[in-house]
């Protein structure tokens, strides 16, 4: 491709630059340790913005704040028409990593850095977006930047989120950083081509494969019981024969492993999109002892899978072992208030784009499915998108997370060939 080939010594020195940037806010942003943490719309997560601009202003783009503190960076002089975006997220969970969305907001701005420097003349604009506020801890819901940028919410529906370390309304934080907020959506999904997100992995699968690029065949939906509790009887565990226990602990832990066991089975049968968590699981505090029946456990269930059949079919099997187990072990459950998204479909078109891109330069890549970014905002929109995936040695959303720079760079050309690809594309 001639305008890769053009563009690859520019990419490779700003991607240089990029990997800098990227580990410069990362020690900028490292307080208090362990690991990073910027906090949605916090002085931190400003700080990657500022960063983030000074980068891209530093290398002749355009960069406009929108009313919700979303960075979007053009070059000047592109052609008017529907734009090819690309880009990620700024923030972190609490004592996380640095590279979770920080390294593909900065990626999206470096390919245009290369473009620009380039001087390359393409059919489409190229837009990069560094969002705000994709992860869930901090307002208690993911994807607030991309979210009210696009309309799926707006700000008189969910300003009055309250962050959980200050307490402070989300509104009331985008006002404290001058951001106007707006009661609606600021960027128009028919403005857009299309959208592709470089993401770091979030698992192990690139690692064990020894592949530092992943191509995502679809993000996964899920459903989620967060407060989930059963209800046994209290008892002493000395006295107390194995028949007329009411044992809360058992009736969770033959629950869970249930569900181990039906996630094996369709692992067996080729299914190797589902995922099961059980995540919480306590007994009370205030009642528990090493000498007492459980007679109460609280826990979390959360099924995921890329087939809205395969997660309807397991919503029902868990139904059927609570009636099951409950009726065995004489225990009540209740599994509270249910929560979920459907699974997103990505472009067939950008996945060809993205694997004929890795090929062509040589870069193993692997199809895999992945979870939730703000890449399925744009989806749910109706703007074709993609995510691509870079290889993570430590998982994610813990202070080890890792990423080598040829790791980084790998990915950055794979983004910058497709998103050039879809530019001239007809």
């Amino acid at each position: 491709m001639d305008a890769f080939a053009t563009l690859r010594p520019h990419l490779d020195r700003c991607g240089a630059d990029a990997w800098a940037l990227v580990a410069s806010i990362g020690n900028r942003t490292a307080a208090p340790p362990p690991g990073i943490t910027r906090p949605t719309y916090s002085a931190a997560e400003e700080l990657a913005a500022e960063a983030v601009i000074a980068f891209a202003r530093e290398r002749r783009l355009v960069v406009n704040p929108d009313a919700f503190g979303n960075l979007h960076v053009t070059r000047p002089g592109d052609p008017a028409g529907r734009a090819v975006a690309s880009g990620s997220h700024l923030d972190s969970v609490p004592n996380g990593g640095n590279y979770d969305g920080l390294a593909g907001a900065v990626a999206a701005v470096t390919v245009l850095a290369a473009a620009e420097a380039a001087g390359l003349r393409l059919r489409r604009p190229l837009l990069a977006i560094a969002m705000r506020g994709e992860e869930s801890p901090w307002f208690g819901t993911a994807y607030i930047g991309s979210r009210l940028m696009l309309g799926h919410s707006t700000l008189p529906e969910i300003g009055d989120l309250r962050r959980a370390d200050s307490g402070r309304g989300l509104a009331d934080h985008l006002r404290a950083l001058g951001y106007p907020g707006a009661p609606g959506a600021v960027l128009d999904p028919a403005d857009l081509d299309c959208f592709l997100e470089l993401h770091i992995e979030q698992g192990p699968l690139l690692e064990a494969a020894d592949a530092p690029l992943g191509i995502a065949s679809a993000i996964r939906g899920n459903v989620r019981f967060p407060s989930a509790r059963c209800r046994g009887v209290y008892g002493h565990s000395a006295a107390l024969p194995r028949s007329h226990r009411q044992d809360a602990v058992l009736a969770v832990a033959e629950l869970a492993l249930a569900l181990d066991t039906y996630w094996a089975g369709l692992i067996g049968r080729g299914d190797d999109s589902f995922v099961a968590t059980v995540g919480k699981f306590f007994t009370d505090p205030s009642q528990h002892a090493m000498t007492k029946v459980a007679g109460e456990v609280g826990f979390s269930l959360n099924v995921g899978s890329t087939t809205p059949d395969v997660l309807a079919a397991a919503r029902a099997f868990i139904l059927d072992e609570v009636a099951r187990i409950s009726a065995k072990r004489g225990v009540v459950f209740d599994l509270g208030p249910e929560v979920g998204t459907a699974p997103v479909a990505l472009s067939a078109r950008l996945i060809g784009m993205a694997e004929d891109s890795a090929s062509a330069l040589g870069i193993p890549a692997l199809r895999m499915p992945t979870v939730g970014h703000d890449a399925a905002m744009f989806a749910l929109k109706g703007v074709e998108a993609s995510v691509l995936l870079m290889r993570n040695q430590n998982g994610s959303h813990n202070p080890d997370e890792s990423m080598t720079e040829e790791d980084f760079l790998s990915g950055v050309r794979v983004l910058a060939r497709t998103m050039l690809l879809a530019a001239d594309a007809g």
